[in-house]
């Protein structure tokens, strides 16, 4: 099936290019802010990206000047806990889907607020041109940040500024993110944005597949095990050669760290 036909809504545009899915939010009138139904495209399609055998990986950016401003809250009522719920559910999942699967390259375009950093905590490697900045602004409404943010944010950024970016809504500039370990590179511009994750990419779909997803596993869930425990999932990881189906080993490796 040609990438052209593929659809996942009206505010997901995908396209396939070096062996990488590359998702763009596309709801520009809105910054990229989310909806039920748009998280529940941008599940799908990071799906169809982990369940195709011609797809290494995935490139998540957005089009305009905001990467995404995270849930829309015009849309989404926060006195109605049941479809916040149901936001928070498709959400969570939609991060799982980044972090315990093919490697991810997070193109941050311009500002990214709520899921947008949430999305870039997930991504193993994050760039980010120079006027964007970082803000979780949940505080400021009541809202508290679920879907994993703080499990992941501790672990990525460390405590303090976790309770820093959450607790007083810092906004953090593209050069504080790079400092503090948010992001991995700035660019100028989004030419140059693209051009770097294709870059990244092109690099990556080179490489062993099996032993890229099996560091990736490892180097997301090892650190809150014991020692022992944790060399005991590595040695697996480090005995990839020794399964004849790859595909069918790396699905069972992911398994052992839900």
């Amino acid at each position: 099936m040609s990438s052209k036909s593929i659809e996942f809504g009206e505010f997901i545009e995908f396209s396939i290019k070096k062996k990488f899915g590359i998702i763009k939010l596309n709801r520009v009138h809105r910054g990229n802010a989310i909806t039920t139904e748009m998280a529940k495209n941008l599940k799908n399609a990071l799906e169809f990206c982990q369940n195709s055998e011609k797809i290494r990986g995935i490139i998540l950016t957005g089009n305009g000047k905001s990467f995404t401003t995270g849930m829309d809250i015009d849309e989404i009522d926060g006195n109605d806990h049941a479809a916040v719920k149901e936001y928070e559910k498709t959400a969570a999942s939609v991060q799982e889907l980044f972090y315990y699967g093919k490697p991810v390259i997070c193109a941050i375009n311009g500002k990214a607020m709520g899921d947008g950093v949430a999305y870039a905590l997930c991504s193993d490697y994050r760039i980010a041109v120079k006027d964007c900045f970082f803000m979780m602004p949940e505080i400021n409404l009541g809202v508290f940040p679920g879907t994993g943010i703080i499990v992941l944010m501790t672990r990525v950024i460390g405590i303090p500024w976790t309770k820093k970016i959450l607790m007083f809504a810092e906004r953090i500039s593209a050069e504080k993110a790079l400092e503090i370990g948010l992001i991995d590179q700035i660019v100028e511009n989004q030419e140059d944005l693209m051009k770097l994750a294709l870059d990244k990419a092109k690099f990556l779909f080179t490489k062993n597949q099996t032993v890229l997803n099996a560091i990736k596993l490892c180097s997301n869930h090892l650190s809150d095990k014991s020692y022992n425990e944790a060399y005991e999932l590595e040695k697996i990881g480090s005995a990839w050669y020794e399964y004849e189906d790859k595909d069918e080993y790396i699905k069972k490796y992911r398994k052992k760290f839900y």
